[in-house]
């Protein structure tokens, strides 16, 4: 019995039993194949004994078929053919989840959100926030008061404006929250005498000019000096109210005795103010405002506070001489979601620039093909709303899962809009192949499914898993935009598969019909379409002839090698960099309160807090010098302003345990007391007897937030400190490295003291970290991305060959977008970092279609009404046959791709424009690698070892060396298969 009698007598007989319209149309050929994906099911069942199949074997035999990815795809396809509707409300069911963006919450978290989950400032952190009983960050919200003409803020009207600011913004500054009112002092907690310093020094720079004014010497208790004061024989620190500071020689306190000098009286060209202090000009006075988040609403209030003060600062306080500028992580947080969604306009502009150029595409195709219709209109449409889907879906879920929305993943709709679109184009390319066939829907679904659903499966799940693996980063803001994309990458493939396909299939069935033409007439075959074909054809074997040459391969290694070499230098000398300044709107009104803070106030004053987590007995002489060890060696560094510029607490206690408070220095004064007994009993001549009296004073009240004290049974008049905290300061640590340097040497001394459980924390040691965990994170994140991508290729293209070269090309391709970044002037941060992860699966769509087409060995034609399988021999051959599959769908979705971002050059933010030059330097070098290095890599390799199939060799029932190995059966009906008839 001949073969496509008994494989028709089969299908009949299934379609007879079980009246199934997928048996009676037949299926594809089964002859014995050399594709890797049939290899493994090529080979029918055989006979029962007599030769004459069962019903059972009847049924296997049509199984037997789908056995593998392709015959899958091809089952999928065709039901998808018979049944669209189905499977168009299944895609509308999943598409429904985008209503969920109802509850899209957006949100940053500039300060920890791009620290590593395992970084040292996470412990730190959280020790400081055991210390203030806090659940989350403090509110720190600077205020930095500066002169609108430039000038001097120690002027007379511009420094009592000042006073007059910190008292209402701590007293008289009101906000509402859930109908009730509040201030600063109910939710500043322990903080509220933070700015006293403030009024401290205002109340004496009064005095001292009103003692000038009149005749009379300075005070002697009073010395108001620059960096630290004496007020009232008390220290006082002013660097940390004052910045810019000129300073000149001390006042002398009897100069100006018996004179009157009015108030705007200006003596030597010096005012009031300059003459009672060694102050010339002061340019930023700084009010800190700082409260714990103990809880949810406590911290809501914070929250509220500090945007509405930075809302009170823009819109309704107008002084004429002061220029108010506020600053604080919630501030930046909104202004991060601000410049996101300035990116919504660019969004419409660039999808709608991309689904123009889909729709030019796909009437130009249809024009070309001769089946230009309605329906391609509806496929020109499917094609950009598909990815559009997958996109507000994921947002509808995420928000539905209660999670927030970043900023980096608004930038997310381009890279799903740019796969998306390819997938699309590919199975375009194929479905216009396929209309001059004239083959039915559903075997047109079919054939269609068989040749890119492999394909696009590949791309689709490397990036699925490229971006799963970013999802594991210990980064939170970077983890949160891998876990977007992944989902978006998931939801766009099966929307792809589920409505798209559909959409081919409905859009077939509208297609014109042509009664009277010919089955076996080609529209190619004469006319002006005839010659543009021609002239395709002869200029792809052209060029793959070139490609294939070997001088041309000789030059084409130079190149690379030139190319590694910049892309290597490049990504060796790229610079960990967190530039606040560009990752904010170049027009944004926090770029002048962030510039004062960097250029001013962290260049003269950067303080670190050290923590002292253990019971601190000032009267153990050896607990004393080891602390005194551990401060000494704080103050030895470099960069330090020096001891007179540290807050400690212990150093005050025992000035104040010597000499007293005021009232005491007067009764020593007069002689009521001598002062000679102020030694305690101990081995120090120190304890905490004064330690009520010394925190209730107005000079060290501050101090009640320093220490954590601990009252024993019987003593309570004598307290212990079980805990404290002191801070000391640097200077000119402008730069990033700078700070890493110096908080690495810090983290090594508080090593050095784990007797005294010392750990220090510093307000931007998460950013540090940020810095030192980028290229680490970046290295590691990369190669386990691209070893998985290696093992999914091998998985789905059995070709070694094959899998080798996408790897190196997708490696190739990503070393390049990192490398010519820092080129481009890039530096190392999370943005570039998030970048370059999306480049990775990005690049998988310029390689991996083409390593698997390129290791096919046969291709399926619609002839005559049976589907043949046509073998392609020689590198040639394979070479046209590859960049015929996939070479134009690969250019439109990189023109596509760039389409879409343009808009982005004129938003002129920082973020976008790295994604912009990312997703220009993934589609160029991705481009270069897919259309000629890696074809021209592939044919100059052995036929032999492109050809080489591990599926064959070690799963096919007809390799010797399979471990499913049959030999030939003379009854086998499987030798000699034929194409079926369809």
């Amino acid at each position: 019995m001949k073969v496509n009698e008994f494989s028709r007598m089969v299908a009949a007989e299934e379609a007879e039993a079980a009246g199934d319209e997928l048996a009676r149309l037949s299926v594809p050929s089964v002859e014995e194949s050399s594709d890797p994906e049939d290899a493994v099911v090529a080979r029918a069942p055989s006979a029962a004994a007599g030769g004459t199949p069962t019903r059972h074997q009847s049924k296997l035999l049509w199984l037997w078929r789908f056995l593998s990815l392709r015959g899958m795809f091809n089952l999928l396809g065709r039901s998808i053919g018979m049944y669209p509707y189905a499977y168009i409300i299944a895609a509308l069911l999943i598409a429904s989840n985008s209503f969920g963006m109802y509850f899209m919450v957006l949100k940053d978290r500039i300060r920890d959100g791009y620290t590593p989950t395992n970084a040292p400032s996470r412990y730190e952190t959280d020790v400081i926030r055991e210390f203030w009983n806090s659940s989350g960050d403090p509110m720190v919200t600077a205020v930095l008061l500066t002169a609108k003409d430039g000038g001097s803020m120690l002027r007379q009207e511009h420094m009592d404006e000042a006073a007059a600011l910190n008292v209402f913004l701590m007293d008289n500054y009101t906000i509402e929250h859930k109908r009730k009112k509040y201030k600063y002092r109910d939710v500043c907690t322990s903080y509220c005498k933070l700015n006293t310093i403030m009024r401290i020094f205002h109340g004496a720079l009064e005095a001292e000019k009103e003692l000038l004014r009149s005749g009379l010497p300075l005070s002697s208790t009073t010395n108001l000096t620059y960096p630290v004061a004496t007020i009232g024989g008390f220290t006082v620190h002013l660097e940390r109210l004052l910045f810019g500071v000129q300073v000149k020689e001390d006042p002398v306190k009897d100069e100006f005795m018996g004179r009157n000098i009015t108030a705007d009286e200006l003596v030597n060209n010096k005012t009031n103010a300059q003459l009672v202090t060694n102050m010339d000009s002061v340019r930023v006075v700084f009010l800190l405002f700082r409260g714990d988040k103990d809880d949810d609403e406590m911290a809501e209030k914070l929250a509220l506070w500090e945007t509405t003060l930075y809302k009170f600062s823009r819109e309704e306080y107008n002084s004429s001489i002061i220029d108010m500028q506020v600053i604080g992580t919630e501030i930046l947080d909104a202004e991060m979601i601000r410049d996101g969604q300035k990116m919504t306009p660019f969004f419409a502009a660039g999808f709608g620039f991309m689904m123009l150029f889909v729709i030019i595409n796909v009437l130009l195709s249809s024009w070309f093909y001769d089946e230009l219709d309605i329906g391609k209109g509806l496929v020109a449409l499917g094609a950009s709303f598909c990815p559009i889907l997958a996109i507000s879906t994921t947002y509808g879920l995420i928000s539905l899962c209660g999670l927030r929305t970043n900023s980096f993943m608004l930038v997310m709709p381009f890279l799903i809009m740019g796969i998306g679109v390819d997938d699309a184009f590919l199975m375009l390319h194929a479905w216009q192949k396929l209309a001059p066939q004239k083959c039915s829907v559903v075997d047109r679904l079919g054939m269609l499914f068989e040749e890119v659903g492999p394909s696009i499966t590949i791309t689709s799940l490397t990036n699925f898993i490229s971006f799963g693996i970013g999802a594991l980063t210990p980064t939170p803001e970077i983890r949160m935009f891998c876990m977007a994309t992944a989902i978006a990458m998931g939801l766009d493939y099966i929307l792809q598969l589920i409505l798209f396909g559909p959409i081919l299939a409905i859009a077939s069935k509208l297609e014109k019909f042509k009664e009277k033409e010919d089955p076996a007439y080609n529209i190619f075959s004469h006319g002006w379409r005839a010659k543009i074909d021609r002239f395709m054809q002869c200029i792809l074997r052209l060029y793959c002839r070139i490609i294939a040459n070997r001088a041309f391969t000789a030059a084409l290694i130079v190149a690379v090698v030139v190319y590694w070499y910049f892309a290597i230098y490049g990504a060796l000398n790229i610079q960990v960099r967190l530039d606040a300044v560009k990752i904010l709107p170049k027009n944004s009104p926090i770029q002048k309160p962030n510039q004062l803070l960097t250029e001013t106030v962290w260049k003269e004053y950067h303080p670190v807090t050290v923590l002292i987590n253990r019971p601190f007995n000032i009267s153990d002489p050896h607990q004393l010098k080891r602390f005194d060890s551990l401060v000494n060696e704080f103050e030895s560094l470099p960069k330090c302003k020096g001891s007179h510029s540290t807050i400690l607490w212990v150093r005050d206690y025992k000035y104040y345990f010597e000499n007293g408070d005021l009232l005491q220095s007067v009764l020593n004064f007069f002689s009521f007391d001598d002062g000679t007994n102020w030694q305690a009993d101990t081995p120090t001549g120190y304890d905490y007897s004064k330690m009520d009296n010394f925190l209730d004073s107005p000079f060290y009240e501050h101090y009640k937030s320093f220490v954590k004290l601990e009252r024993s049974p019987g003593n309570e008049k004598q307290p212990m400190v079980t805990r404290f905290w002191f801070n000391v300061a640097y200077e000119n640590t402008s730069s990033w490295e700078d700070r890493i340097d110096l908080m690495t040497e810090w983290r090594t001394i508080a090593a050095r003291y784990s007797d005294l459980n010392a750990t220090v924390w510093e307000a931007n040691g998460m950013f540090v970290d940020q810095m030192l965990s980028l290229k680490t994170v970046a290295l590691q994140t990369g190669l386990l991305t691209l070893i998985c991508m290696a093992v999914v290729c091998a998985v789905f293209i059995p070709n070694p060959c094959s899998v080798v070269t996408a790897s190196v090309a997708i490696a190739s391709i990503s070393l390049g977008v990192f490398g010519f970044l820092s080129w481009w002037h890039f530096d190392l941060d999370p943005v570039t970092m998030a970048a370059v992860l999306m480049s990775i699966g990005m690049s998988v769509d310029f390689t991996a279609h083409v390593s698997y087409h390129y290791q096919l060995t046969n291709r399926k034609e619609y002839r005559n009404g049976r589907v043949v399988k046509i073998p392609i021999k020689g590198a040639h051959e394979k070479l046209e046959h590859t960049l015929q599959q996939v070479g134009w769908p690969m250019i439109q979705a990189g023109l596509s791709t760039i389409v879409c971002v343009l808009p982005l050059l004129f938003l002129q933010s920082y973020s976008p424009i790295v994604f912009l030059k990312t997703i220009f330097l993934v589609v160029a070098w991705g481009l270069l690698h897919g259309l000629v290095v890696l074809p021209a890599f592939l044919g100059s390799l052995p036929i032999c070892l492109t050809n080489l199939n591990c599926y064959r060799t070690f799963l096919s029932s007809s390799s010797q060396k399979s471990c499913r190995y049959q030999p030939p059966n003379d009854d086998d009906y499987g030798n000699e298969l034929e194409p079926i008839t369809m």
